[in-house]
C-alpha cells in the first residue's frame, strides 16, 4: 500500500499530481490543515477567502501500486508531480517514481520539504520547500530544525539535478527580511537558481493573513536584488486550465466534519500555502 490518498489532473499541460499523506515536520500554516485535496478543483477555487480555515478530516482510503497503475492507465499525460504533504516519506517512492518512467515514460517532479531525501534516481526534478534559512524562525514555524533541510538541498545541487526553490510569504512573520535572507543564501550557492515566492492563506490556528499583491511584487523586488530568477504570485490570478480529480472521483470527495470547501490560492496550480510544495510555474517546475 502507498501512501498516495488523491489524485488530480490537468489536461491541458497533460500533468498528474500524486498526492502522499504523512509529513515530517509540523508547519504552523500547513495547506492541509485546512483541505487535503487540490485547491485547484472548482469547488474551492474563489470561494470565500477570508472565511475561518477550520480543519480538515484525514484521508478515508489509500491506494496500492497496482491501483495507482488502474487510474493513471486512463490519462494522457507527460509530467507527474509528488507531492502532500511528503511524497519522500512512502516506503514505496522509489518503485512509484522507477514505475513511471518504465511505464509512462513521464517527467517526474518531487515537491519536498528536503528535511529526508527519498533515492532519487527515477526523480528528474526536485521542488524544495524551504520554510525559512533563519534557524530560530524555522524551528518556530516548523518545530523542526533546517540544519539538515540546508545541506540535504545543497547535497542535490551538486549533484547535478535540477531544482527549484520555493517559500512563502507571511506578512510580519515570514516576510521581507527572510526573503531577503533567502535570496542571500540562494545566491551564495548560485544566483541563478530558479525561486518562486507564494502568499500564504489562512490556514491552521494563527493570527496570520494574507498578502497583498502589491506585498507580494515588494518581496519579489528583494529577492532579485541576489537572484537571477525570481517569479512570485500576487494571490490574484485566475486559473487558466481545467484541473479533475481522478481519486477520489469529483462526486465522491469526502471533506470531514467540519471545515467549510472554502478558500483560495487563485494560483495556476497550488500547493500548501505554506508553500508547500506544490506550485508549479510552467517550465520552472
Amino acid at each position: 500500500m502507498t501512501n498516495i490518498y488523491h489524485i488530480y489532473y490537468t489536461p491541458e499541460s497533460k500533468e498528474v499530481s500524486l498526492m502522499f499523506w504523512g509529513c515530517n515536520i509540523r508547519c504552523r500554516g500547513c495547506y492541509c490543515k485546512r483541505r487535503i485535496y487540490s485547491p485547484m478543483l472548482k469547488d474551492f477555487v474563489g470561494q470565500h477567502v477570508n472565511d475561518d480555515p477550520g480543519l480538515a478530516a484525514p484521508p478515508e482510503r489509500f491506494l496500492s501500486l497496482h491501483e495507482v497503475m488502474q487510474e493513471l492507465d486512463k490519462l494522457d499525460f507527460e509530467r507527474v508531480l509528488l507531492e502532500g504533504q511528503e511524497a519522500s516519506l512512502d516506503p514505496e517512492y522509489a518503485a512509484i517514481t522507477e514505475m513511471l518512467h518504465k511505464r509512462y515514460g513521464t517527467y517526474n517532479v518531487l515537491l519536498t520539504n528536503c528535511y529526508e531525501l527519498p533515492d532519487l534516481k527515477d526523480t528528474d526534478k526536485v521542488a524544495f520547500g524551504i520554510k525559512a534559512v533563519s534557524p530560530e524562525l524555522h524551528l518556530d514555524y516548523t518545530d523542526v530544525p533546517n540544519q539538515q533541510i540546508l545541506q540535504n538541498f545543497y547535497d542535490v545541487y551538486k549533484s547535478g539535478i535540477d531544482l527549484v526553490v520555493e517559500s512563502i510569504y507571511i506578512p510580519g512573520y515570514i516576510d521581507y527580511h527572510e526573503t531577503e535572507n533567502m535570496a542571500k543564501f540562494l545566491s551564495s550557492i548560485n544566483k541563478d537558481i530558479p525561486y518562486v515566492l507564494l502568499p500564504y492563506f489562512k490556514a491552521g490556528n494563527n493570527v496570520w493573513r494574507r498578502p497583498t499583491p502589491m506585498e507580494m511584487e515588494n518581496a519579489a523586488e528583494v529577492a532579485k536584488k541576489y537572484m537571477s530568477n525570481v517569479y512570485h504570485f500576487r494571490g490574484d490570478e485566475e486559473i487558466k486550465q481545467e484541473v479533475l480529480s481522478v481519486f477520489p472521483e469529483e462526486g465522491s470527495l469526502t471533506f470531514g466534519k467540519p471545515t467549510p470547501l472554502v478558500g483560495s490560492l487563485g494560483y495556476k496550480h497550488g500547493w500548501r500555502p505554506d508553500l508547500q510544495e506544490k506550485v508549479l510555474i510552467q517550465g520552472v517546475v
